[in-house]
């Protein structure tokens, strides 16, 4: 795996776009997450691009780790960045990722703050340089793994995420710290500011935290799989593209 930051600057010049062409931006926050770090959505993020860079010999930029965060923002190490600002640095930046000589770009977008900012940035940066641009906001596109391994729904914070940490990173789960108790049902007839929990669930029953290291791993395998195959298709279909 080869890491931007890393390169000194002749050898990406020598990379980059010659046998480099793709580029993998991990996008997240910092944010409460239950008994998992604050940073999840950066460590996710950082942990997808890493895994699927070598199947399509991408270069894997820094993490963009402050994002849009709102309901959450109530709560104790949590940050934000205005949608503006954030709108604007996303567009400043991936400007720079087509002008260093990439022909791909792939956000993997571990914040759903993030998500309308990341859509208009990446509309009018293709339409501005022709950069190819695909954003991936990870836990929608891989809802349907989630029901594969655990036969249920995850959340925020909640199965899907935390299964992803366990994976990646076991030491930053603080089991001691979670109550069941205090899951938060989300009901879609009502808009709770600060949100009531930061472990939100979506369905009565779903979403519950499973520590079992091995469908953890099971899990984020899975999940890495699903959005090579995703970007697999994706990529054929734009080498039809006159």
């Amino acid at each position: 795996m080869i890491k931007w930051d890393e390169l000194n600057w002749k050898e990406f010049d020598r990379l980059v776009p010659f046998e480099y062409d793709t580029c993998i931006l991990p996008v997240g926050t910092i944010e409460a997450h239950g008994c998992t770090n604050l940073g999840t959505d950066n460590t996710i993020p950082i942990g997808i691009s890493e895994r699927i860079a070598d199947r399509f010999k991408a270069v894997v930029a820094p993490i963009v780790p402050y994002g849009i965060t709102r309901t959450l923002l109530e709560y104790p190490g949590s940050l934000t960045i205005s949608p503006e600002v954030f709108q604007a640095y996303m567009t400043d930046l991936m400007e720079s990722i087509s002008r260093a000589g990439f022909e791909k770009l792939v956000v993997i977008n571990g914040h759903g703050g993030n998500n309308d900012a990341l859509k208009n940035a990446a509309f009018d940066v293709s339409s501005a340089t022709g950069l190819r641009i695909v954003v991936i906001h990870w836990w929608i596109l891989a809802e349907n793994v989630v029901k594969e391994v655990y036969g249920e729904r995850g959340g925020h914070a909640a199965l899907d995420e935390t299964a992803a940490i366990i994976a990646l990173r076991p030491d930053l789960v603080r089991q001691p710290d979670y109550d069941a108790k205090d899951v938060y049902l989300f009901n879609p007839g009502a808009y709770a500011i600060p949100s009531p929990s930061p472990t939100v669930i979506y369905n009565q029953g779903e979403g519950y935290l499973n520590f079992d290291q091995t469908k953890a791993d099971e899990y984020f395998s899975k999940l890495c799989e699903n959005i090579i195959v995703f970007l697999a298709d994706v990529f054929e279909r734009w080498q039809k593209i006159i």
